[in-house]
């Protein structure tokens, strides 16, 4: 965590967590059907004013049909045909109304399909084993005349009317439209058409579709909880415990370990951050180790120069050939010292830089180094001759191979390079017919400074490289060897063409 982000509020870390923003495309999730409930009640008005407006166009459209010819005649067989298919298509009412506002035609009263489930919106006075149809009745008022309800007065007056009222014996009301009836060639009104319909087939679709919009709010709203729960578990929590984890080996803390199961990407982040750390604590003990051999390696050389200037300060020098020998002392030492460090550099080059990788010619490479040796001889039994390698690199590890081969070797005495491989890589051998190795320096021998030919200029880190070569390129390196039988150093190299 920086510094910036250990000062802010609690309050807006949480907010830039992963967990705040799973929990904000859940409520998204619940949002959208409460705003789909919130667009139904608007929907209902507008399905509400087309009903409407649907019954004044059949209104009017009846009202037309009365002939010019007749207008005392207010019920002919094409307005009743009419009126009967537009009542039974729209399960409406349809009334015909003289002058005074008496029924002539009436299509018979609307009639609802319950559907059993409707019975929800009915009152809860009715028993629930109520038919399926009921019958929204609208009797005559007293005297048989409609001319008393303000819409009729009205478009007996030549306006059209409307009104709304509520239903005895269903949830909502009815809509009442009576448009007025006049001769095609003018002259008094002579009757109207009176058509009145329940909005209960519209509260009943927007009824369901709203109850389908809550159910599936409230199974968002636990779907969308649980699987916050399940991501913040899952992708969360770990999360936290690997920004935990990377801030203490920032401060320094070793063997940290997340130890977190699972096969999906963050079980692999946190395998993957497992071998990071141990990675990075293996690199700081190779540091530390480093420290100590090198500490000890520059220790005895630097010791030796010191205690041969402080006897050439104590009079020495006065001494032609104390003089002599104590700065030949103090010049071996600062070569020694020279070559640990131009090999401690070479080594650090190698572990920490991988270099290009090219195509290689391997064969005409080991020819070509084998050919500065006299005494070396080359034996070629591979199938392939080119790899993927390092030129430069390939080339330290033969001619540091064969440099020992060389130094531990009786003079002009024999060296064999033998070269097997396949499609898979090469397995190089460098024998020679020297003193051998010890059992117990078998044991050290692939470790840095560690040589048995000090007093010839050896600084231990010749086979360090061939080891850090060989490993950065993929492959292994080993040694057969007895103590007076001669060694035989291998390598192996992947061709990864």
């Amino acid at each position: 965590m920086s510094a910036d982000d250990a000062r802010a509020p609690r309050w807006r870390r949480e907010l830039h967590s992963i967990r705040a923003r799973l929990l904000l495309v859940n409520a998204f999730l619940v949002i959208v059907p409460i705003a789909g409930i919130s667009f139904a009640r608007t929907y209902e008005r507008e399905l509400l004013r087309a009903e409407e407006e649907g019954i004044i166009a059949l209104a009017t459209t009846l009202a037309a049909t009365v002939p010019d010819g007749d207008p005392m005649v207010l019920a002919p067989p094409a307005l009743a045909s009419a009126s009967r298919a537009a009542a039974a298509q729209l399960r409406a009412q349809v009334r015909v109304l003289d002058p005074s506002g008496r029924v002539v035609f009436d299509t018979g009263p609307e009639v609802v399909d319950l559907r059993t489930r409707g019975r929800r919106l009915m009152p809860a006075s009715l028993d629930r084993r109520a038919p399926r149809r009921v019958a929204v009745d609208d009797p005559a008022p007293v005297g048989e005349s409609y001319a008393s309800r303000p819409e009729v007065a009205s478009a007996l007056a030549g306006r059209p009317g409307r009104f709304a009222r509520a239903v005895t014996n269903l949830r909502g009301f009815r809509l009442f439209v009576a448009e007025p009836i006049r001769p095609r060639a003018g002259g008094p009104v002579v009757g109207a058409v009176y058509v009145t319909r329940s909005t209960y087939p519209v509260l009943l679709s927007l009824y369901w579709a709203r109850n389908a919009l809550i159910k599936v709010a409230l199974g968002s709203l636990v779907v969308g909880t649980l699987v916050a729960i399940f991501l913040a578990l899952t992708i969360s929590r770990p999360l936290r415990r690997l920004a935990e984890a990377a801030g203490r080996i920032a401060a320094g803390e070793r063997g940290v370990s997340l130890n977190l199961g699972g096969r999906d990407e963050i079980g692999r982040l946190a395998r993957d951050f497992d071998a990071m750390a141990r990675a990075l604590d293996a690199r700081l003990a190779y540091i530390s180790e480093l420290a100590a051999n090198v500490s000890h390696e520059f220790k005895t050389p630097i010791a030796s120069m010191r205690g041969a200037a402080e006897l050439l300060r104590d009079g020495a020098a006065d001494d032609p050939e104390a003089r002599r020998r104590f700065l030949g002392n103090i010049l071996e030492d600062a070569e020694r010292l020279s070559r640990l460090v131009t090999r401690l550099l070479e080594l650090s080059r190698i572990e920490s830089r991988v270099e290009a990788r090219v195509p290689l010619d391997y064969r005409a490479l080991v020819a070509s180094v084998v050919a500065r040796y006299p005494t070396a001889t080359l034996t070629w039994n591979a199938a392939f001759d080119h790899l993927r390698a390092s030129p430069e690199q390939v080339e330290t590890v033969l001619t540091n191979l064969l440099d020992n081969a060389v130094r531990f070797s009786p003079e002009g005495g024999a060296i064999a390079v033998r070269v097997e491989g396949d499609a898979h890589g090469f397995h190089t051998t460098v024998s020679d017919r020297g003193a051998g190795i010890s059992e117990a320096g078998l044991a050290k021998v692939w470790e840095r400074f560690f040589t048995t030919a000090r007093s010839t200029g050896g600084t231990g880190l010749g086979l360090a490289i061939v080891r850090a070569i060989v490993e950065t390129h993929g492959g292994e390196v080993g040694v057969e060897a007895r103590e007076g039988e001669g060694s035989a150093f291998w390598f192996t190299l992947p061709r990864r063409l």
